[in-house]
């Protein structure tokens, strides 16, 4: 260690100002540097400090720098603001510019609110990193809206992806334990529902829910349903549930069944993607909030219009665009109410939606002979009968 540094580490600032200054008066600054280990030029700032304040040693010592270090900083109250929005969401910088500029009109870079959170120490919260894996990448341009659907089901009560004030929620107010989400790949537009347990029915009726909802609006293009091979949605493609779902009920509605490869998740990236979303800015949040069924389920259903209509998309083809953005940026016709279908229980639905397909006909198990598929009623779907189907949850 030089000796300028021992005397900077002396606790005495001046101290090697001091020394410096002294030695000037019968050495030269070459032989000063070499004595403090210092460089010539630095001997030569201090003692033109030291003569230009009049022998003031403090003047020697005093940092230097712009009279404003951040002249360009953004002002406190705008900080605060940004400070206090990233608390209350947890969402990113870039999602936050976005927001910050719908809600209340404040035009911020998504670099500076970057450096705003850096400065408070803010961080969003993750759940769960990325392990890796390959991924699977769907080419959207050979779909269009509302054409490829990827469905899932979520088990909400998942204490590795909640808080535990959320997590305890669930069973203190005896809340739906299961998540039905379908996503349009295209727009990203997204419709779920609720269940209190993960059985076929349910997940059948979920996808009829689904196809029903879409024909109601007018969309009558073949339709694709892409799911995991889990038994809620008949089991794997081979199966005898999977081909008796296609063969009765699907092919006469135009719809195709997809089963991802099994144990591939990432295959259905859109769906679990969004699975992650509603654990950090629904569930992590508002969870606890629900203080019963009733309470919990309004909550879900203005989660999922704030979803559709609200909160920007920066995935692929979206640039920051709501799903429901998106679907006018593809020029659709469709009415905007598309975006708002009710949050249901499915278990309420389901005798409704049974009787309507008249799914206890279907030989699910067996195959007896002579069997007439399905009766004409079960080959159109009247809109009369869809509106039924909703009065009833």
């Amino acid at each position: 260690m030089t000796l300028y540094n021992r005397l900077k580490q002396s606790g005495n600032p001046q101290a090697a100002v001091q020394t410096i200054i002294s030695l000037l008066d019968k050495h030269t600054p070459k032989e000063v540097a070499l004595v403090m280990g210092v460089s010539v030029r630095w001997v030569y700032t201090i003692r033109k400090r030291y003569l230009d304040s009049n022998g003031d040693i403090s003047a020697c010592i005093l940092k230097r720098g712009p009279a404003s270090p951040m002249p360009n900083r953004t002002a406190p109250d705008t900080e605060h603001l940004v400070v206090d929005l990233a608390k209350k969401t947890n969402l990113g910088p870039q999602r936050l510019s976005v927001a910050l500029k719908r809600s209340l009109g404040v035009t911020l870079s998504p670099y500076t609110i970057r450096n705003v959170l850096r400065r408070y120490g803010i961080r969003c919260k993750k759940y769960k990193s990325v392990n890796g894996n390959r991924r699977y990448k769907a080419d959207l341009g050979r779909y269009e809206p509302f054409e490829f659907w990827q469905i899932d089901a979520k088990y909400v009560a998942d204490r590795s992806a909640l808080p535990e004030e959320a997590y305890a929620a669930i069973f203190k107010n005896r809340l739906p334990r299961y998540q039905f989400t379908a996503i349009d790949i295209k727009t990203r537009l997204r419709f779920i529902a609720y269940a209190n347990s993960l059985s076929f029915e349910n997940g059948l009726c979920f996808m009829l829910l689904v196809e029903a909802w879409l024909r109601a609006f007018g969309i009558n293009q073949h339709l694709f349903f892409q799911t995991d091979n889990g038994v809620e949605f008949g089991g794997k493609a081979s199966g005898r549930k999977r081909k008796v779902m296609q063969a009765f009920i699907f092919d006469r509605l135009g719809v195709s069944l997809l089963n991802i490869p099994p144990g591939q998740k990432q295959a259905n990236a859109y769906v679990e993607r969004s699975h992650r979303t509603d654990d950090e800015e629904f569930y992590a949040i508002d969870l606890s909030k629900a203080t019963s069924h009733t309470s919990f389920m309004q909550m879900a259903q203005a989660w999922i219009c704030a979803y559709n209509y609200k909160r920007p998309h920066f995935g692929v083809d979206m640039a920051g665009k709501t799903p429901m953005e998106a679907v006018q940026s593809y020029h659709s016709l469709c009415h905007k109410a598309i975006g708002s279908m009710p949050v249901v229980m499915i278990e309420r639905l389901a005798p409704h939606i049974r009787h309507l397909f008249c799914l206890t006909g279907i030989p699910w198990d067996h195959s007896p002979r002579n069997i007439k598929k399905l009766n004409d009623t079960m080959a159109h779907y009247i809109p009369r009968q869809i509106m039924f189907l909703f009065s009833c949850s």
